[in-house]
């Protein structure tokens, strides 16, 4: 089944059309369910970037759910950051926590959601500061009961800031921020940058750390300049032992390349096209893959090109910080280029392979990386970047040399933090940005193509949502659910999601 645009549209307006018809009949719970659905859709898309009606939506649930305080007074120097989901290494939590320990009076962590052992080191450094607390909301409770909790426990810990990190999709947590004494200043870190999320409605100021975010949050969310933040973070160490690489890496030159694979595929497999060709010239090179997602298409490539041995597909690796440290060449992944990966890779001192379109300029990954000094990473010409990959692998002394010359660009964590209590000072941002050109139609196009032609993951993520309600609300993903699952198609995929 191909999607079409067409497709989506209609799959997001019944979407939405549910959302609103839920509010009108006062199920206030299945009104957030839906509006966080249709979030998902236009995240995983992304035609807009902003949709006031859902932003309305969340608005109206929380003036009908949340009893307010109407003698608010904030205490200088207090700061509550709300987390989403507590996981090391992913998104900027860390980055904003450790800055935020230092500079606020005292700080109340939200989690939305219990954490595991994914949470680890921030729970530990978390309890280590005598001036933070740490809050987990209970998840049995009602909406209106959980949303007046939030509420409360916010409230009566008089912020003067809120700083929010969210999932695309968090219409709980907006709908109450929404309602929040205006006394508090509500900060959207804005952690997916290229695409939509809900919460507009509920921030004064927008930390973005690039300036490809800044154009779109300027041209497209409509937000004004003046209350976007421009902040560049960090790569975050953490303190897994290294679980060491496959046997057959030993003594090979190791190309390492990571990210969710769904940013691999797409663009006519230039990505593997490029991988192909440094694997063929350079019999001593392995490449080492970890992230997760849908496999089947990176291991057809790795079959019909007999690259059984030279290519490892590592799944979620824990230890992401030793992997740097014991590969030789990080390449960044394409289409989708990924930002914190490569700033792992500076870190180490490892050098960067990238690839992407001249056109393409406002998602070159030197803007995430190259914020201390200038220095070349992307390559136009795809016979170019082999030729850099081919030095880079015979030559040592050059490979060491370009590591330890990309280290020296990325900010650093003492950098990051001096730069967000200046920002706080006034709420202005200290750097300024000039607006990127972004061909926002063809952006939409490459995760249609994705679709199509590489995964099923959004088909899979309607049923999922929507079960048997599928049959009637959204008709051709049921037809092409059930031929996948009678080929077989979804008991692979589920093996295949088991191993990673």
């Amino acid at each position: 089944m191909l999607v079409r645009k067409k497709d989506i549209l209609s799959f997001y307006d019944k979407v939405k059309k549910l959302a609103v018809s839920s509010l009108e009949k006062e199920r206030y719970e299945d009104a957030v369910a839906y509006t966080n659905a249709a979030a998902e859709i236009a995240y995983r898309f992304n035609w807009m970037y902003r949709d006031d009606e859902l932003e309305d939506i969340l608005i109206k649930v929380s003036n009908r759910l949340v009893c307010r305080n109407e003698s608010y007074v904030a205490v200088g120097g207090r700061c509550v950051m709300y987390v989403a989901a507590l996981l090391d290494n992913r998104g900027i939590i860390q980055q904003y926590l450790r800055a935020l320990m230092f500079y606020a009076d005292k700080l109340l962590v939200i989690v939305e959601r219990p954490y595991g052992d994914e949470g680890r080191d921030t729970v530990r450094e978390l309890k280590a500061c005598e001036k933070a607390e740490l809050y987990i909301l209970p998840e049995e409770l009602s909406l209106k009961a959980r949303s007046q909790l939030l509420y409360d426990k916010i409230v009566s810990f008089q912020p003067e800031r809120l700083f929010m990190h969210l999932w695309p999709w968090s219409g709980f947590a907006v709908s109450v921020f929404n309602v929040l004494p205006s006394e508090i200043i509500r900060y959207q870190i804005n952690l997916t940058d290229h695409a939509f999320w809900l919460g507009c409605s509920c921030s004064d100021y927008v930390f973005e750390f690039r300036p490809y975010g800044c154009t779109v949050s300027e041209e497209r969310r409509g937000i004004a300049r003046e209350k976007l933040l421009l902040q560049p973070y960090y790569p975050i160490k953490n303190r897994w032992p290294f679980a060491g690489f496959p046997e057959n890496t030993a003594g090979k030159t190791v190309l390492f390349s990571g990210g969710g694979l769904y940013k691999i595929y797409g663009a006519g497999g230039k990505y593997f096209e490029i991988v192909k060709d440094i694997l063929d010239l350079y019999p001593d090179v392995v490449l080492l893959y970890a992230g997760t997602g849908d496999t089947a298409p990176f291991e057809r490539f790795i079959k019909e090109n007999n690259f059984c041995n030279r290519i490892f597909l590592l799944g979620f690796r824990k230890d992401i910080t030793a992997i740097f440290e014991h590969c030789d060449i990080y390449l960044n992944t394409y289409p989708a280029s990924g930002g914190l990966m490569c700033q792992y890779a500076a870190m180490a001192a490892k050098p960067v392979l990238a690839y992407n379109r001249e056109e393409d300029r406002a998602r070159f990954i030197e803007e995430v990386v190259c914020v201390n000094r200038p220095y070349k990473i992307t390559y136009t010409d795809a016979v170019s970047l082999v030729e850099e990959a081919g030095r880079l692998i015979e030559d040592a002394s050059y490979r060491k040399r370009r590591g330890e010359e990309l280290h020296d660009a990325v900010v650093t964590p003492e950098q990051f933090g001096s730069d967000l209590k200046k920002i706080l000072t006034c709420n202005t941002s200290l750097r300024n940005y000039e607006r990127v050109d972004i061909d926002y139609d063809a952006f939409c196009e490459g995760y249609i193509d994705r679709e199509n032609h590489y995964t099923d993951t959004f088909k899979r993520f309607v049923i999922r949502k929507f079960k048997f309600r599928t049959a009637w609300l959204f008709p051709r993903v049921f037809r092409w659910f059930v031929g996948y699952v009678l080929s077989g198609r979804l008991l692979a995929y589920l093996v295949r999601s088991r191993k990673g």
